[in-house]
């Protein structure tokens, strides 16, 4: 299977329905997101974040180690992308297994979506203006 191919289709699995139900539900859309949402609401409180290197080049002020620690907007804008996630996963998994909430899950599914975007805009832009 191609990249691109690959993609797509991770596309397409997240824009449908789940189809978890209550363990899906619990586990994803509530423990898991709100793991994730809080860990992002302490990168923004703290203004410090730690979080996996994935440099290929090993950029010298982040470091060459397994984990880099960043701080001030950087970790702000982190924080502001992990909410974001956190918020998708709550309203994909939770939201969309639920019986109740089925039929109001995409607005803001897809309000979070348009935050993480927005979040990964600046975290990418501050972490190349401000290194």
């Amino acid at each position: 299977m191609r990249h691109n191919q690959a993609l797509f289709d991770l596309a397409d699995r997240l824009t449908e329905p789940p189809n978890g139900g209550p363990i899906q539900m619990w586990s994803v859309g509530a423990l898991l997101s709100a793991v994730v949402t809080l860990y992002g609401v302490s990168c923004c409180i703290t203004q410090r974040a730690a979080t996996l290197n994935i440099t290929t080049r090993r950029f010298r002020p982040l470091g060459r180690g397994l984990w880099v620690e960043i701080s001030g907007t950087h970790a702000v804008t982190f924080g502001l992308l992990l909410i974001g996630i956190g918020l998708f996963m709550h309203f994909h998994w939770f939201w969309g297994n639920h019986k109740r909430l089925f039929p109001y899950y995409e607005i803001p599914k897809y309000t979070a979506a348009v935050g993480v975007i927005a979040a990964m805009i600046a975290h990418v832009f501050t972490m190349i203006t401000r290194t």
